[in-house]
């Protein structure tokens, strides 16, 4: 009976609402709540992006990062570009993505893009910090090139005098 006690590894879903609930406290999101295996998360432009965890399919997943961007848009491939370049060595290691540790596919419903990371290894801690990184990315870099000026003011009902 000389058994050393263990603690049970943390499950994946305390371990991204542990995470999430970390940025909410440091005030990157403006709100966050946590359902069963999702979370609710206002963040950008005022906007409730809901986040998704499927630890059978091993994936994280934004459903709505972008709306109304059809399919066959030059915006949607360059979003697409945008995001694979975050897999490659030409990134800043702290911006990128290890393919080996996780994947981000973007897919485009109806005109919602949606971000899916299949997560390596079991490293939810990296993937979800990586998946947050990205998003944010997403609407400091990728909207902000000068590119999609409309798009931001159409979609996000923004005041053109306040950007």
């Amino acid at each position: 009976m000389n058994q050393e006690w263990e603690p049970s590894p943390i499950k994946p879903i305390e371990l991204v609402a542990a995470i999430l609930e970390s940025y909410a406290n440091r005030g990157t999101f403006k709100g966050f709540s946590r359902g069963k295996s999702s979370f609710k998360i206002l963040w950008h432009r005022d906007r409730l992006f809901d986040l998704i965890l499927d630890t059978r399919k091993k994936t994280l997943r934004f459903p709505v990062v972008l709306p109304a961007v059809p399919a066959r848009s030059s915006m949607y491939r360059e979003f697409k570009e945008f995001v694979e370049s975050r897999h490659s060595a030409g990134v800043l290691e702290h911006r990128r993505i290890d393919p080996k540790k996780a994947v981000v596919r973007p897919s485009n419903r109806g005109g919602n893009v949606a971000l899916t990371l299949t997560v390596k290894n079991g490293d939810y801690d990296y993937a979800t910090r990586k998946l947050i990184h990205l998003v944010h990315e997403i609407f400091l870099v990728f909207l902000y090139d000068g590119r999609y000026y409309d798009y931001l003011i159409k979609t996000f009902n923004l005041d053109p005098d306040q950007m």
